[in-house]
């Protein structure tokens, strides 16, 4: 658990150009919730469209309901016991979580330190959908990176004060340029996923009263189970 009893993260992602926001926090409430989203979205990027959540209380309450009327914004909850119904979200987990455990080691009382930095490295990665970093695609310009400063990058030693402004517009003139290639990208490693996908997966109908087996992963204190045990 890490300081402040903070043992839950909540986590947003945009669906096209995968910029993620997370919290720590030591309950999820629907009030927290509505905090969350309010803060750490709607105040900095404004009004969404569509949320997808999954199944929680917290979400699939009547006081998240009235929130998200409040602002027009549709709620959808992702199909019960299916993480796959909301992928995106579960690829950013997964990321988070293989980040965070690279960082730790056995000190897992220290995620939430290490969070930041996880989350940096993330949005300043390209992303194999869109090739572009989550970052570029939010503002029109790639991050300045530390190694950026150490190494010397082509950009940083041809850096003129005098120039820097007219190519942050020109970048700017770009951007929905940038977004339409990225939204091409996205949609052909779709459909390339889906052809891959179907040659793969032979179909198996379900009747009620089958058996089936369930894997249910059980964390403990001991740091040898759980997410961010080691690997």
């Amino acid at each position: 658990m890490a300081s402040g009893q903070r043992k839950f993260l909540i986590v947003e992602v945009d669906y096209f150009t995968k910029w993620v926001e997370a919290e720590p926090l030591a309950t999820i409430t629907e009030k927290n919730t509505e905090s969350f989203v309010w803060k750490s979205i709607i105040c900095r990027f404004g009004v969404l469209r569509t949320i997808v959540s999954d199944n929680g209380k917290q979400f699939d309450c009547q006081a998240f309901r009235d929130f998200c009327k409040e602002w027009r914004i549709e709620h959808r909850l992702a199909s019960v016991a299916y993480p796959q119904s909301n992928g995106q979200a579960e690829v950013i987990n997964r990321e988070i979580i293989s980040g965070l455990k690279k960082r730790l080691e056995d000190s897992k009382g220290r995620w939430t330190e290490e969070l930041p930095s996880v989350l940096w490295a993330y949005r300043t990665t390209p992303r194999t959908t869109t090739g572009e970093s989550p970052y570029s695609l939010c503002f029109g310009a790639e991050a300045m990176i530390p190694v950026e400063i150490g190494v010397q990058s082509p950009r940083v030693v041809h850096f003129t004060e005098d120039n820097n402004e007219e190519e942050l517009r020109c970048l700017l003139d770009l951007v929905e340029e940038l977004r339409d290639k990225a939204a091409i990208r996205v949609e052909a490693y779709q459909q390339r996923v889906s052809r891959y996908y179907n040659k793969r997966v032979s179909p198996r109908p379900l009747r009620q009263g089958d058996l089936v087996l369930r894997n249910s992963p059980v964390a403990d204190l001991t740091g040898t189970r759980g997410k961010l045990a080691p690997a």
